[in-house]
């Protein structure tokens, strides 16, 4: 307060008052914690992290013909849960709804016998041509 009567209320440069400003600051200090990954929790020993969680990162980083050795089997296994019918292939659709954005993305190079489906063959060969 001086003389003239009390100060005005001044606003932050974000147009709002101290309160929003307050809450945003303690939200992103009580966030912070939580954006610390997995190593960085390791590293700490944080007991809040599962016990896997800290093993899974201290494994080693997959390189070179294992890298592409996994994500095979991975797309293997994606291609066919997608493959609901066990036809040995899968449309477009059926890739979009497995989360086959690749596939689906390039369908059309991928079925380059315009039959409207494709095998993992299929795949694998345009995949290795790439």
């Amino acid at each position: 307060m001086n003389a003239a009567g009390p100060l005005p209320r001044r606003s932050l440069p974000f147009g709002g008052t101290g309160a929003p400003m307050k809450a945003l600051c303690a939200s992103l200090v009580l966030a912070l914690p939580l954006a610390a990954t997995a190593a960085d929790a390791t590293a700490l020993r944080d007991p809040w992290v599962p016990p896997a969680a800290r093993l899974a990162a201290s494994a080693p980083e997959t390189r070179g013909a294992a890298l592409q050795a996994q994500a095979e089997r991975k797309l293997r296994a994606a291609f066919e849960a997608a493959d609901s019918q066990q036809r040995g292939s899968i449309t477009r659709e059926q890739a979009r709804a497995a989360g086959l954005g690749f596939v689906a993305e390039h369908f059309d190079r991928i079925d380059g016998a315009r039959r409207g489906r494709v095998s993992f063959e299929d795949v694998q060969r345009y995949w290795r041509s790439r």
